[in-house]
C-alpha cells in the first residue's frame, strides 16, 4: 500500500484515483475546481465551472477501450450513467464491446461522484504550487510531495500529474532543480466550433455512431449523440480560414449546416441549445520524462493529456486518459523498485500505451491540413491505406469489424496490417484503384463562402 497524490480530477485523474484506491493505495486527489452541481444532467453541462477543462461543453466520444476500462473498473458508474440517461451502443467489432453516448461534464460527473464516496480517496479542493523534493540521491530531482495554495504541504510516496494540456509539470520540475520534460508538439492548424442541439420529441438521432464524420473540400463537419437527447455538431476548419469566425454567429452556422445534405438529417427534428461554441490553439504534444534511457526525475509521472495530447476530432481523449490511468495504477504495485527502475519502467509502460496513438494522429492531421488548405494531397503509402480502409468498410464485413475496432482503439494500426486478410484485401485494392479517393460531401468552397457571407 503506497500513499498516492493524484493532481487534477478530471477524466485520467479521476479513473487513476478510482483505480489505485481499487488495488489498495491510499489516494490524495488535488482539485481546484468545486464539484458538479445537483439538478440533473442539463444541470451538470450547463453550471458545473470547469475552468481547467476548456473543452468540457464540446462534443465528446466516448469509445469502446475507455468504455471497456471502465467495465472492468468501475462497472457502478457505466450504471449510473445509464440511470441519468446515457445510452451505451453495441459496437461492430465481433464481441461484446461498447461506446456510451453521454456528454463530457455528464461522463466526468458519474465518475467524481464515484470517487468521492471512496473511503480511500482524500479530496481536497485546493491546487498545487510547487513539488517538494528530497534532493537527488539518483543524480536526479525526488519528489516526495506537494506544496498546496492552502494546504501546505503534503507527502506522498508517488506524485502524478493530471492537471491535463496546461500542466505546469516544467515549471515545478525547473523550480526543484530538474529539467523540464521533453516535449514533441505540432499545432494542429484547426479551429473547432460546436453546436448543441436537443431533439424534438419523438425525434431520433440518425446515427449512435460517435462522432460520424462528414468530410468537405474545405472542412469537417461531425456528429456527437449524447445522452438525454442531446448531441453536438461540430465543425474543423483550418485556423488560417479567412472567414471561419463567422461561424460563430448561430445563424450562420445554422445555415451552412443546412447546407450539407447529410447534415440535414441530424437538424431536422432538433433544436439549438445556446451558441456556436470555439475552441483553437489545438496542438498535439506528447511530454516525456527520460531521456537516453534515463529518468529525468523520479517519484513522478504525467497522466493523460499532462503526457500526451491529441487533436479531438476522433475523440480519443478520454479513452487515453482512462486506458493510460490504469497503466500507471498498475505500476504503483512495483513502487517497492528502486526509484530510477521505477521510473523507467513507467516510461517505457507509458510509451507502449501513447506513442502509437499519437504518431498516428499527427500523420493524419498533417495531411488532413495539407488537403483543407488547398495543397497537394498526401500519396504516402500510409495515407493510401486509411483511403482503401474507409472505401473497403463498406462492402468488406471483415475489413469493416477491423476497422472498427481500430477506430474504438481496441486494435492499433500496426495489428491491422498484420492481419494477412484484411491487408491482402487492402493491397489489391490499391493495385486496382492506384489513386484512391474518398468522396466528399458539398457545398463547395465558393457555395460556402456566399453562405457564411450573406
Amino acid at each position: 500500500m503506497a500513499d498516492i497524490i493524484v493532481l487534477g480530477a478530471g477524466v485520467a485523474g479521476l479513473g487513476l484515483a478510482a483505480f489505485a484506491a481499487r488495488r489498495g493505495h491510499r489516494v490524495t486527489l488535488v482539485e481546484r475546481d468545486g464539484p458538479p452541481p445537483e439538478g440533473g444532467a442539463h444541470a451538470e453541462v450547463a453550471d458545473w465551472r470547469r475552468r481547467g477543462v476548456p473543452h468540457a461543453r464540446q462534443g465528446h466520444a466516448l469509445l469502446g477501450l475507455g468504455i471497456g476500462v471502465l467495465r472492468e473498473e468501475c462497472p457502478e458508474v457505466l450504471a449510473d450513467l445509464t440511470d441519468r440517461g446515457a445510452v451505451p451502443v453495441a459496437l461492430e467489432t465481433g464481441g461484446d464491446d461498447l461506446g456510451l453516448l453521454s456528454r463530457r461534464l455528464v461522463f466526468e460527473a458519474a465518475l467524481r461522484r464515484r470517487v468521492a464516496a471512496d473511503p480511500a480517496v482524500a479530496l481536497l479542493h485546493d491546487r498545487a504550487t510547487s513539488l517538494v523534493s528530497a534532493g537527488a540521491p539518483h543524480g536526479v530531482p525526488h519528489v516526495c510531495g506537494v506544496r498546496l495554495a492552502e494546504g501546505g504541504e503534503v507527502p506522498a510516496d508517488v506524485v502524478l500529474d493530471a492537471t491535463g494540456r496546461r500542466s505546469a509539470a516544467a515549471a515545478w520540475l525547473t523550480g526543484i532543480g530538474g529539467t523540464p520534460p521533453r516535449e514533441t508538439a505540432q499545432s494542429c492548424g484547426f479551429s473547432y466550433i460546436a453546436q448543441e442541439f436537443a431533439l424534438r420529441g419523438g425525434s431520433r438521432f440518425p446515427s449512435l455512431r460517435a462522432p460520424v464524420v462528414y468530410e468537405l473540400d474545405f472542412a469537417t463537419v461531425l456528429a456527437f449523440p449524447g445522452d438525454n437527447g442531446r448531441f453536438h455538431l461540430s465543425t474543423t476548419v483550418s485556423s488560417h480560414d479567412p472567414v471561419r469566425t463567422r461561424l460563430l454567429e448561430r445563424a450562420v452556422y445554422l445555415r451552412f449546416l443546412a447546407s450539407v445534405d447529410p447534415v440535414r438529417d441530424w437538424l431536422g427534428g432538433a433544436a439549438p441549445v445556446g451558441d456556436p461554441m470555439p475552441m483553437a490553439g489545438l496542438e498535439n504534444r506528447h511530454r516525456s520524462l527520460a531521456v537516453d534511457g534515463a529518468p529525468l526525475v523520479t517519484g513522478f509521472a504525467l497522466v493523460g493529456d499532462a503526457c500526451v495530447q491529441t487533436n479531438p476530432t476522433f475523440g480519443r481523449g478520454v479513452s487515453l486518459g482512462l486506458a493510460h490511468a490504469r497503466t500507471l495504477a498498475d505500476q504503483l504495485g512495483r513502487l517497492d523498485r528502486e526509484p530510477a527502475d521505477w521510473a523507467m519502467e513507467t516510461h517505457e509502460a507509458t510509451e507502449r500505451c501513447l506513442r502509437q496513438w499519437f504518431e498516428q494522429q499527427v500523420a493524419t492531421d498533417a495531411a488532413r491540413l495539407a488537403e483543407l488548405a488547398g495543397g497537394a494531397r498526401d500519396d504516402s503509402l500510409p495515407a493510401r491505406v486509411l483511403t482503401a480502409l474507409a472505401v473497403l468498410r463498406e462492402e468488406d464485413e471483415h475489413v469493416r469489424i477491423a476497422a472498427e475496432r481500430v477506430y474504438h482503439m481496441l486494435l492499433t494500426p500496426a495489428e491491422l496490417m498484420r492481419d494477412r486478410k484484411v491487408a491482402r484485401r487492402v493491397l489489391a485494392f490499391l493495385r486496382e484503384h492506384p489513386d484512391p479517393r474518398r468522396d466528399h460531401v458539398g457545398p463547395d468552397r465558393q457555395d460556402f463562402e456566399r453562405l457564411v457571407t450573406g
